[in-house]
């Protein structure tokens, strides 16, 4: 599953584009991660209160950490009715499924599990098993679960997590809250996935930062682009901060559904761009588990996915690739 992996910087101008018109910003930790919201808001209206409220009630749907959630308590088998979030992002992570042909599949949880994603400090004592990973693999595919009216059909075996979707979804809730108040000139970041709509102070597009996918970053050099967002939403996914070595072997955060094994592909970063924040994240996702090729197959197939990708070549050496929309946006 996914977890933020590369630092967004918002690249703000000024105060306040008119007198009554006044720059709002609210931030605190969410989802494991941290959120960043910024809002032109008439007379400086703060909304934080109501935010923090939607964080909440999302928690309590969609997170795997809160043993109260829905999803926790269907996981653990209880008789619990799924409610509208659920709900979407469920048919949400079913079409993606579909559509990726399985490389996108929120019912490996068992294998995140297996590999020790869930508590990283006790990766020392694991034993990969092969046999073990193949048949927990023979009870993974998200074709297996339905949704029936209010109820889950959740197989026995089978677990679900939603982290690979759930901070996409979370941004385009808190953007629609947004424009529900009349307010249509604001970024919504969510553990690195964002949704911006209008300008920000100074009349312009908001310009954000992507760090390159390096343990190392150095201030003056760390963005491996900078782009306008211009009413579109933005996710990044990667391998090279949640992971582990064991026995010389590399263990990404990223599981291939299909093999039962982290990912083995050249491909270091995923950003994609699109006009719905939890696809993106999902996209995202998909994307490397499926690798470069696919991937720039299946975004050719479909248009509306910009994407910006960073890989090795064979000898080692870092190379992007960029479809024609996003290269648009990039400044820098």
């Amino acid at each position: 599953m996914k977890h933020l992996l590369y630092s967004i910087l918002f690249i703000l101008f000024g105060c306040s584009s008119s007198i009554n018109t006044i720059l709002v910003t609210n931030s605190g930790q969410a989802q494991g991660s941290y959120y960043h919201i910024k809002y032109m808001s008439e007379d400086g209206l703060d909304y934080g209160f109501q935010i923090d409220s939607i964080l909440l009630e999302i928690d309590s749907s969609l997170s795997v950490y809160k043993s109260y959630s829905i999803i926790s308590r269907l996981n653990n088998k209880e008789l619990v009715r799924t409610d509208s979030m659920f709900n979407t992002v469920f048919l949400a992570s079913k079409k993606i499924f579909n559509q990726t042909d399985g490389y996108f599949d929120c019912s490996v949880s068992p294998l995140v599990n297996y590999y020790g994603f869930y508590n990283l400090g006790n990766t020392d004592s694991l034993t990969i098993d092969s046999s073990i990973v193949r048949n927990i693999v023979s009870n993974i595919g998200l074709d297996k679960i339905n949704i029936i009216g209010d109820s889950l059909v959740l197989p026995k075996s089978m677990k679900l997590d939603f982290n690979a979707i759930a901070q996409g979804y979370t941004v385009d809730l808190i953007s629609e809250f947004l424009l529900d108040k009349n307010i249509n000139d604001f970024l919504v970041e969510v553990g690195g996935e964002l949704l911006a709509r209008g300008l920000n102070a100074d009349n312009l597009p908001w310009r954000v930062g992507v760090d390159k996918p390096s343990d190392t970053l150095i201030n003056n050099n760390r963005f491996q682009f900078i782009i306008d967002l211009n009413n579109k939403a933005l996710a990044t996914s990667g391998n090279y901060r949640k992971f582990y070595v064991k026995d010389g072997t590399k263990y990404s955060h990223t599981i291939n559904p299909k093999t039962g094994f982290p990912a083995q592909n050249n491909l270091l970063s995923v950003s994609v761009v699109h006009n719905n924040c939890m696809l993106a994240d999902a996209y995202a996702t998909a994307f490397m588990a499926m690798g470069v090729d696919k991937t720039k197959k299946f975004v050719f197939e479909n248009p509306e996915i910009e994407i910006y990708l960073v890989y090795t070549s064979s000898n080692g050496n870092w190379k992007t690739y960029c479809s024609p929309k996003i290269l648009e946006r990039i400044v820098d």
